[in-house]
């Protein structure tokens, strides 16, 4: 087992680590959900949402003791987590799935899905906004591997099925949370082992709709990544200066009364072209999902 190893199988899991992390995906919702589970009194959340401790690349190198600190405070809480959109983003963040099993091997695992071409739209227009990308959507969508990869949802949670049950894994969809928001998020509740009946308020509000956020200019992203990645006690880099930025704009501060899953009327647009041929390129791995999925799941009609 690993050095990083608090537990035994049989001891379960410690009493300083998270019960349950969400592994994403990125822009499918997960900063509401993140949300929303904090504002479960039976529930408690790192005050930082993206801890990617598990990710080589970011913070796994400060240590199991570095992570334990981020859930002080948590008292009786009968769930303890986190989310973090990295765990979901192989090959660009590779043993992820390994280094949770070896630290968290009964820990729950939430995964957010979304229509997986809206998702790329979304993921495009955020790297659009914060200067990272400049090619055009039929050529970055599809020769930039990030994009393509991160809306594979069947091999990503393949990924950790190879390391964990399948009963330690629950998969919802944005569209979901948003159509059925109390029922889809009452199934997380009850997954987690908390009250599903104990509906916290702010369920109507969602967080973080890309299209609403300010365009930035690019010393404020480069503050944002550099806040995120070497203040990690700090409140969450995005909402530090989210804040700061739009603190004159009613109803928008740290980002309440947007959504990072809606639909975006001012965002990216993808042609049909485009949009069939990402369709052709997703078929099989939504195929994959779907042996994953409920019954009643459609794919999107895209398998």
């Amino acid at each position: 087992m690993s050095q990083f190893a608090a537990t035994t199988p049989e001891e379960g899991i410690s009493a300083d680590l998270p019960t349950f992390l969400v592994i994403g995906a990125m822009k499918a919702g997960t900063t509401s959900l993140y949300h929303y589970l904090k504002n479960h009194e039976q529930v408690f959340m790192s005050r930082i949402k993206e801890l990617d401790f598990f990710v080589t690349e970011s913070n796994w190198s400060r240590g199991l003791d570095w992570y334990r600190q981020q859930f002080n405070g948590a008292g009786g809480a009968l769930a303890r987590g986190e989310a973090s959109t990295l765990y979901t983003k192989f090959p660009e963040y590779a043993g992820v799935p390994e280094r949770i099993a070896s630290v968290l091997p009964h820990v729950k695992l939430v995964y957010v899905v979304r229509d997986p071409i809206e998702r790329l739209r979304s993921h495009y227009q955020h790297r659009v906004k914060s200067g990272a990308e400049q090619a055009p959507p039929e050529v970055a969508l599809l020769e930039n591997p990030i994009y393509l990869a991160t809306s594979r949802y069947g091999m990503q949670v393949e990924r950790y099925l190879d390391h964990f049950p399948r009963e330690q894994v629950l998969i919802t969809t944005s569209e979901r949370m948003r159509s059925d928001r109390s029922a889809t998020v009452q199934q997380v509740y009850e997954f987690l082992g908390v009250d599903p009946d104990r509906i916290p308020p702010g369920l109507d509000k969602e967080f973080y709709r890309t299209a609403q956020r300010r365009s930035y200019p690019p010393i404020v992203w480069w503050a944002r990544r550099l806040a995120k990645r070497h203040v990690p006690q700090a409140k969450r880099a995005k909402e530090v200066v989210d804040s700061l930025m739009t603190r004159r704009s009613a109803g928008t501060a740290q980002g309440v009364g947007v959504s990072e899953d809606g639909p975006d009327p001012d965002g990216a647009v993808l042609s049909p072209a485009l949009r069939a041929q990402l369709a052709d390129v997703l078929a099989e791995d939504v195929a994959r999902l779907r042996r994953h999925m409920p019954e009643d799941f459609d794919g999107w009609g895209l398998a």
